[in-house]
């Protein structure tokens, strides 16, 4: 049986805000060209984190079914009585 620590997604939403809220600052903020492009990557990687954790969860609200735990699909057969 797994015990792990799940970790739930309004962490992973709260960080990936924190995360873009900072780019997002980074960008209004400063005047360098490098400083920005840092805060636009950090903006791109709070969206990654976000879309990351909606397709972990949303995957493990499907592993409910046996077939799509090994993401192969069960071949149904008519049987002959």
């Amino acid at each position: 049986m797994n015990m792990a620590p799940v970790v739930p997604l309004l962490w992973y939403q709260i960080l990936a805000a924190i995360l873009f809220t900072i780019g997002v600052v980074g960008v209004l903020v400063r005047r360098s060209a490098l400083v920005i492009f840092m805060s636009i990557e950090l903006m791109l990687n709070a969206v990654n984190l976000s879309l990351l954790a909606f397709s972990r969860f949303r995957s493990a609200s499907r592993s409910s079914c046996p077939s799509s735990a090994t993401g192969k699909r069960r071949a149904w057969t008519k049987s002959t009585s």
